[in-house]
């Protein structure tokens, strides 16, 4: 894999490999979610894309043909002001996926999807998955207990930036990547926090500072690492908690659903195989050697 500006070039037998493992495994918690009978239907329709930083997947006003899936990276959606600025209203990862308005009906995006960590994601064409969700399995009703997430994710980050410290909406943006990344080390700027938080630069160094003396993160060059989480989420207001319970309590729902679903066809499908089991014995039935099978006169009208 090389590194050309602000893009990713990967030779062929790489991309081949990474397609590979990325189609067969579902990464993403909401296609993980569906049953195994539909994960094979669907994944013949998804499209692995690497999107590094700072990438822009959809301005406010773009026509959408495509929903994004991330699995590795992590999305930031902000609404624009007329004066150009972007404040944040949610944050994407694997939990999740982009384009929530288009999943609704709309055509056009209200928002801005920027990529904030690089890495991996799928693309579906919005009529691909339209047809999905059309065919009654468990598709529609993950992603609509998602989409009910994402509006409490949407609606707690708005009450936060009006009622809460600046310090608490910090431990909670932190808070929010570190639950969509891997590692506890954040490649994450200052600058580019505030950017989301829609606050000065200056108030969010002030905020990391105190976090920094206390012992919960470390910062250094465009990168914080975060060393005690615990306290990190004492710190928080309790946004972040709201948020995640939620999250958690919905996407819970959608994994019983889709087992109970997927059990639910297993017996129907049992229960055919069994009838036409038993339709294929009687009709292959022999008479005695001599014998006639009965036949009922049919009645004259």
């Amino acid at each position: 894999m090389n590194y050309c500006g602000s893009h990713f070039v990967l030779g062929e037998s790489s991309m081949s490999t990474i397609s590979l493992y990325a189609i067969s495994t579902p990464q993403n918690r909401l296609l993980a979610a569906l049953p195994a009978a539909e994960w094979e239907r669907v994944r013949r329709n998804l499209k692995p894309i690497f999107r590094p930083l700072g990438h822009v997947l959809y301005e406010p006003g773009m026509h959408l043909d495509h929903l994004y899936f991330p699995t590795t990276s992590v999305i930031s959606i902000s609404r624009v002001m007329a004066d150009g600025r972007a404040d944040a209203v949610a944050l994407v990862g694997g939990e999740g996926f982009a384009s929530v308005e288009v999943f609704l009906g709309s055509d056009s995006a209200p928002s801005r999807a920027v990529v904030q960590s690089e890495g991996w994601g799928y693309q579906i064409k919005r009529e691909l998955l339209n047809l999905e969700c059309e065919r009654g399995g468990s598709m529609r009703s993950v992603l609509l207990l998602y989409t009910q997430a994402y509006v409490t994710q949407v609606a707690q980050i708005a009450v936060c930036n009006r009622h809460h410290a600046i310090e608490q909406q910090l431990c909670l943006w932190l808070l929010m990547f570190l639950d969509r990344r891997e590692s506890n080390e954040l490649a994450l700027t200052q600058e580019r926090i505030a950017e989301l938080m829609g606050v000065r630069r200056e108030s969010v160094a002030a905020a990391a500072s105190k976090l920094q003396i206390a012992g919960s993160i470390r910062c250094r060059r465009g990168r914080i690492a975060v060393v005690e989480r615990t306290d990190l989420e004492a710190r928080s207001c309790e946004c972040y908690g709201i948020a995640k319970r939620e999250a958690d309590r919905l996407l819970g729902i959608s994994h019983r659903y889709t087992k109970m679903a997927a059990t639910r066809v297993a017996v129907d499908r049992d229960r055919s195989e069994r009838s036409e089991s038993a339709t294929a014995r009687a009709s292959s039935t022999t008479l005695p050697k001599g014998k006639t099978p009965c036949r009922i006169p049919l009645p004259s009208y």
